[in-house]
């Protein structure tokens, strides 16, 4: 038996549009959740969960992956596209191909998608390039220092909204999918084992609540969503509703064999330590 009793929670929230099906129904109180909601970029809640300072988040699935002895899964939630995520995005001054030898700013904000990325190229492309974490800056997109940048998220919505340019776009979900056949999964919500352990019957409340948000979110709040989106970066009403179309939340048989894949192609090129 646990005895347990502990009043609040900490969960971590990605104040990002891709989050919104989830986000926003708690925001409206539509769904009742015991906690304190922590808004924070995926790495910075990758640094949170691991240091205890939350106990539930969205953390990126390299960060899961290489911390699976903290971490577990919960409520069965995912950010995934089986195909275009449109939101994680090679913005380039040259053809993907003919980058061999240059310097590629990386985003800052995942390490899933640098990760990505680099597989990308190395390993499908035959591309060898040097990577950098470069920060985001409020200024136009340029790409003077580096001639490629991967942006993730609103950035990188926010940026492909300025079209049309002469640019290169690429996007790495529909890359992933054309080389292995399978969904990327980017993002999975997780606890801490030791908060699990300690109150499961807490946690299986918590994941409740944040499943029926993302059926709210989907469903019967969608127009707010996709309005709450557009106030974030504006484009049309048509883009937003095939971006969520995009977009998978339910961590799956067949998404959870896509982790794999990612996981093992980590693992081959010595990302992982084992």
């Amino acid at each position: 038996m646990h005895n347990n009793t502990r009043k609040q929670f900490n969960i971590g929230q990605v104040d990002f549009i891709n989050c919104l099906p989830i986000n926003l129904p708690i925001e409206f109180g539509k769904v009742s959740i015991n906690a304190n909601i922590i808004n924070a970029v995926p790495s910075e809640l990758n640094k949170k969960i691991l240091r205890g300072e939350i106990d539930i988040a969205p953390v990126s699935s390299y960060a899961y992956l290489t911390n699976k002895d903290k971490l577990t899964p919960i409520a069965n939630l995912c950010i995934a596209s089986n195909g275009p995520a449109d939101s994680v995005l090679l913005f380039s001054q040259f053809p993907i191909e003919e980058l061999d030898g240059a310097k590629i700013a990386l985003s800052p904000a995942s390490a899933t998608s640098n990760k990505l990325l680099e597989i990308i190229l190395k390993e499908f492309l035959n591309v060898n390039v040097i990577c950098e974490i470069e920060k985001l800056s409020a200024m136009p997109l340029q790409l003077v220092n580096y001639p490629a940048r991967l942006l993730i998220g609103d950035h990188a919505l926010l940026e492909f909204s300025k079209m049309p340019r002469n640019i290169f776009i690429y996007d790495l979900g529909s890359l992933w999918k054309k080389h292995t056949g399978f969904p990327m999964v980017f993002g999975i919500w997780v606890v801490r084992k030791d908060i699990l352990e300690k109150y499961p019957a807490e946690m299986e409340i918590i994941s409740d609540q944040l499943r029926k948000a993302k059926e709210i979110g989907l469903t019967t709040m969608f127009d707010k969503v996709i309005k709450k989106a557009q106030g974030k970066v504006l484009i049309s009403k048509e883009f937003y509703s095939t971006y969520f179309q995009h977009l998978s939340y339910d961590f799956t048989d067949e998404y959870k064999k896509g982790l794999e894949v990612f996981d093992a192609r980590l693992t081959l090129n010595n990302q992982i330590v084992s």
